[in-house]
């Protein structure tokens, strides 16, 4: 299903003139990221509507892809493991978030030493997207830090405990992500920026 949707789309691109030959393996990657996406945003959506957390579940999809758009992180090195992940965190977080009350000191404590792993680490690449640009790692940091000010601030503002521990989980997964402890454990390289730059 997957290589149809990819090799149509490729062969449509290149045949209205919108991908050349050597583009080919971006637009493949693209492709690629873009269904996987489609395919396990909307398998999740489905199952949180029958395990009835879908406004936790949509919510915690849409800040967290904000958040990690510009604080990167790591990926799973194949798409089995990417879903197992994918469902992992969005059908038992959810559930979580809605069966157990995670006391504030807790919360508050834990997401000041998130936002210090977000500003050492954030952002960090992969070796299949290495952060070359060093005005743009210097801008996502910035953006990184400035939403994550963002989310706890604004818990102070909707007094709910579902969104206190939204964020909570949204900012500490993504602390997990950045954290250089992370890429060791599963063998993948760290700063791969650095190697293109030797």
């Amino acid at each position: 299903m997957k290589n149809a949707f990819v090799n149509s789309s490729l062969n449509y691109l290149i045949k209205n003139n919108a991908c050349s030959e050597k583009q080919k393996n971006i637009f493949r990657y693209t492709l690629e990221s873009l269904y996987s996406m489609i395919t396990k945003t909307a398998t999740v959506l489905i199952l949180s509507v029958f395990i009835k957390t879908f406004p936790l579940t949509l919510l915690m999809i849409l800040l967290y892809s904000i958040l990690r758009g510009f604080a990167f992180g790591i990926h799973a090195t194949k798409n089995l493991y990417c879903w197992i992940t994918t469902l992992s965190v969005y059908v038992i977080i959810p559930l979580t978030i809605k069966f157990i009350t995670i006391p504030l000191n807790i919360i508050y404590g834990l997401e000041a030493i998130f936002f210090i792993a977000l500003f050492l680490w954030a952002p960090a690449d992969t070796p299949a997207r290495p952060l070359l640009n060093t005005k743009k790692r210097k801008s996502n940091k910035i953006i990184t830090l400035f939403l994550a000010t963002l989310y706890i601030v604004s818990t102070l503002y909707f007094k709910n405990e579902n969104y206190y521990e939204i964020i909570f989980f949204i900012l500490g997964m993504e602390a997990v992500c950045v954290c250089p402890l992370t890429y060791m454990i599963f063998h993948i390289p760290y700063n791969n920026y650095k190697v293109y730059k030797k």
